[in-house]
């Protein structure tokens, strides 16, 4: 409590200036006129006399207790009196024991024998009170910073944009719509840089130990790695991981490890292992790893998974990410489709690569009324890049074709040559149509069986457009189809071209994903138990039997039938099935692509920037993309009772 250092009878009275010696400056009298009446000049002695009053802070004195008032909690750069007794809260204009004195006897006079002991327990209980709301509202304000640091790591922002920012924006807006109270509280929420990183490392471990619980709990688990480098140029490994969590199966973020010098199969194993080792990950439940297919990850002796094979379950598949094998798959093409696409993209770079080209062509499209104004990069490390880039080429021809004119490039006359345009059509289906495969085998939660039926059913979509290609028919090739249309082309003269192309296309298909490699032989029996034929089912006689009694029962065929996933029947009939559903569940939580740290290392590239080179970025890397949300009701109270207890 605040007190004033000499304590003098003049504070207990109000105050009553002498007219013969007014309470002015020096330099506030030189403003008096010399011939200004007595009265006025006494007015004005009066008006300051009040303001000086006024403008006076009046402190506690102890000796209030007696009276029932102490300094109200957090006023004490000017302390108000607060009655213990009923709550009141005085101005400060009125400490000073008349003032209080007379609010004691008009309220409170049955008290007036009270000892001064019963008032100190009272203030005792009082501020209990006051310091229990104030604890509340720290872990109010706690809650609050956990929650926007979560909402700032989860849409990968920089951690000062809380205190520049976000506050600031709040505290306006409270301002504006409940007033300055409200608006000092918000200001109270600790926002800080620090703090962010703080909270966003505590929620971290919090996702951490939720998903490290949760493998724990499950029978067994998959993963999928990927490798790359961040901003700054390090080797960063991360690692996804797939479990049986209750009736379903989730997939999520287990680690992103550092590799500290270079990334062969050897330091890969390491740095994993030591995860595994440290957090107490069993390598026997591993029953399933899908890499990119790099040579440190798939070497037949030393690879990373030839690695894992050695002290993981001994039944454990490996696999090769489908999206990147269809990406290997579309790579080959003829000499002539090659030499077509190496042209569109030394013309695309022409255009892009001088900012006054670029603003030139921008020109054109707008002068010639164009659906689009640039054309778009190509990068082979983009799955969709092709595609995107050769719609956009084509769509835009005619403005190229006059650009090109203009600077008297080399190659402005192929945009005038129909057997040119019409393979930049084809290619522009092609991949369309590779771009769709792409598309659909992107996303969570798919399992073998659903991500290679798409590849099969693509490969016969193949041999159908062969076979209509042989009637002339282009339904499949509207692009192609329309300019050889426009231009009354002879079919022929693009016929050969494609059929030699989609042969190829089927050749490389056979070659990245042959028949004998496919893991769905003998395990059909997962996708239907009830139709499949024993004959092609990879059990034991015991199984076998068990597959007869589950598939003989029209109970479980009404709820297989009634559209509830795989996963969710295997595990529904677990206690019933254990062999059936416990091998199940084996194959269905296999990793058929490695898309999720594909879509990470995006997400690693938003967080980690060339501005914030410096980031540790794994933490606030978990939040971005984990399923998990953290307990952050669990870690205020936690945070608020180690506080407490520090005090």
């Amino acid at each position: 409590m605040c007190q004033e250092s000499e304590w003098n009878v003049q504070s207990w009275t109000s105050f009553s200036p002498r007219w013969d010696q007014p309470v002015l400056h020096p330099h506030d009298e030189e403003n008096q006129e010399s011939a200004c009446s007595g009265r006025k000049r006494k007015q004005s002695i009066k008006k300051r006399a009040k303001r000086a009053k006024a403008s006076k802070t009046r402190w506690y004195h102890p000796d209030y207790l007696e009276l029932g008032f102490v300094v109200e909690p957090g006023s004490e750069v000017c302390p108000r009196p607060l009655c213990l007794v009923c709550s009141q809260s005085l101005s400060n204009d009125a400490m000073k024991p008349s003032k209080l004195s007379r609010h004691f006897q008009a309220k409170h006079s049955d008290l007036s024998s009270k000892s001064v002991e019963y008032f100190q327990r009272l203030r005792e209980n009082v501020l209990q009170g006051f310091r229990d709301e104030d604890s509340a509202i720290t872990r109010k304000l706690l809650y609050a910073s956990y929650e926007i640091a979560l909402s700032i790591a989860q849409n990968k922002k920089p951690f000062n944009i809380g205190e520049t920012l976000i506050k600031p924006c709040l505290v306006n807006a409270c301002k504006i719509l409940f007033g300055e109270v409200e608006a000092a509280r918000v200001k109270r929420i600790p926002l800080s840089a620090r703090t962010i990183h703080r909270r966003i490392l505590t929620m971290s471990e919090d996702v951490e130990r939720q998903v490290l619980r949760l493998i724990e709990k499950s029978s067994f688990f998959s993963i999928q790695l990927d490798e790359s480098t961040d901003v700054s140029n390090r080797a960063i490994l991360l690692c996804f991981v797939r479990f049986v969590e209750g009736q379903s199966v989730r997939e999520d973020f287990l680690c992103a490890l550092e590799l500290p010098g270079r990334t062969t199969s050897s330091a890969c194993f390491e740095a994993l292992g030591s995860y595994f080792s440290e957090h107490g990950i069993d390598w026997k439940k591993c029953v399933g790893i899908c890499t990119d297919g790099a040579a440190n990850m798939v070497g037949r002796k030393t690879g990373l998974v030839a690695r894992v094979k050695q002290v993981a379950h001994p039944e454990l598949i490996s696999s090769h990410c489908l999206i990147h094998r269809e990406q290997l798959v579309a790579k080959p093409m003829s000499r002539e489709l090659h030499e077509v696409m190496t042209t569109v993209v030394s013309i695309i770079n022409h255009v892009r690569h001088k900012a006054m080209c670029s603003r030139l062509f921008k020109s054109l499209c707008e002068e010639m009324g164009s659906e689009y104004e640039s054309l778009l990069l190509h990068a082979d490390v983009r799955w969709l890049s092709r595609g995107r880039m050769l719609s956009r080429f084509f769509a835009l021809r005619e403005e190229i074709g006059v650009f090109l004119g203009q600077q008297k490039h080399p190659d402005a006359d192929k945009l005038y040559d129909e057997d040119w345009i019409v393979r930049v059509a084809y290619l522009v289906d092609i991949f369309s149509q590779l771009n769709k495969l792409n598309l659909s085998l992107q996303g969570a939660s798919q399992d073998i069986f659903t991500s290679r039926g798409k590849m099969d059913a693509f490969q016969r979509k193949i041999a159908l457009w062969r076979s209509r290609l042989a009637e002339e028919s282009f339904d499949m090739f509207p692009t192609c189809g329309d300019y050889v249309d426009e231009k009354h082309m002879d079919p022929g003269m693009i016929l050969l071209c494609i059929q030699t192309h989609l042969q190829s296309l089927q050749n490389t298909f056979a070659r990245y994903f042959p028949p004998g490699e496919d893991p769905r032989i003998g395990r059909l029996w997962i996708v239907d138990p009830f139709r499949v034929s024993l004959d092609e089912c990879d059990l034991s006689m015991q199984e076998k039997e068990s597959l007869i009694e589950l598939s003989s029962d029209c109970a479980l065929k009404l709820k297989f039938d009634a559209g509830i996933s795989r996963a969710e029947f295997w595990l529904s009939i677990k206690e019933e099935y254990s062999m059936l559903s416990q091998n199940a569940m084996k194959i269905l939580i296999l990793f058929s692509t490695t898309y999720l740290c594909e879509k990470t290392f995006s997400a690693m590239t938003a967080i980690k920037t060339r501005y914030r080179s410096r980031l540790d970025v794994r933490t606030a890397l978990r939040l971005g993309v984990s399923t998990l949300e953290p307990n952050i009701e669990e870690l205020t109270i936690s945070q608020s009772e180690q506080e407490q207890s520090s005090h």
